[in-house]
């Protein structure tokens, strides 16, 4: 063989092992991404099932807070309803025993006129 056959040879040699090198890399880069687009997938599931479980717990969250106002409301209402009841039961003592004065007013008045009547 001649040298120029052999530099020749050479030079294919090197084309081919760069070839060779730079298949490779695209194989590699290929598996990279390959891997990549795998862990971004599981990456969204889990983002989404943490977003449903959050969201769940937010939601199971609001139900429990309405739950406790609503029972505070009630216990505000309950002492409200005790108080307007207490209110009135005193407006009905007072007014029993202003009946109960007038009652007499009354009944002195009525014996009064008759009296007036009889000695007229």
């Amino acid at each position: 063989m001649s040298k120029d056959t052999k530099d020749i040879e050479t030079k294919v040699n090197k084309e081919n092992s760069i070839l060779a090198e730079i298949r490779n890399a695209e194989q590699e880069a290929e598996s990279i991404i390959h891997k990549a687009e795998i862990e971004k997938e599981r990456i969204l599931q889990e983002a989404s099932k943490n977003s449903s479980v959050l969201l769940a717990e937010g939601k199971e969250e609001i139900r429990k807070l309405q739950e406790k106002r609503i029972a505070d409301l009630k216990e505000k209402l309950k002492l409200m309803k005790g108080e307007k009841i207490a209110e009135g039961k005193t407006a009905i003592k007072q007014l029993k025993l202003k009946s109960e004065r007038n009652l007499q007013k009354a009944v002195d008045f009525v014996l009064k006129k008759i009296d007036e009547m009889v000695m007229i």
